[in-house]
């Protein structure tokens, strides 16, 4: 997605989740901050304070999903 700016142009790259509810969400991978597994089979993703949602994926599958690696 790229952000018209008559000065410059600003892409930003947005990844589609499909949260727990079947709704789908769109992530700014460099504004992840954490991922965690619930013990209901559950990874929540966080992009901030109150920005948090839950998705039916393993930790490592929302991560790779992200482009990211674990460290």
């Amino acid at each position: 997605m790229a952000i018209r700016n008559p000065a410059k142009e600003i892409h930003v790259e947005f990844v589609m989740f499909e949260d727990v509810d079947g709704m789908e969400v769109f992530v700014n991978p460099e504004r992840v901050i954490w991922v965690r597994e619930y013990p209901n089979h559950t990874t929540v993703i966080s992009c901030g304070r109150d920005d948090k949602f839950a998705v039916r994926l393993a930790p490592a599958q929302a991560v790779a999903v992200l482009g990211k690696t674990v460290r």
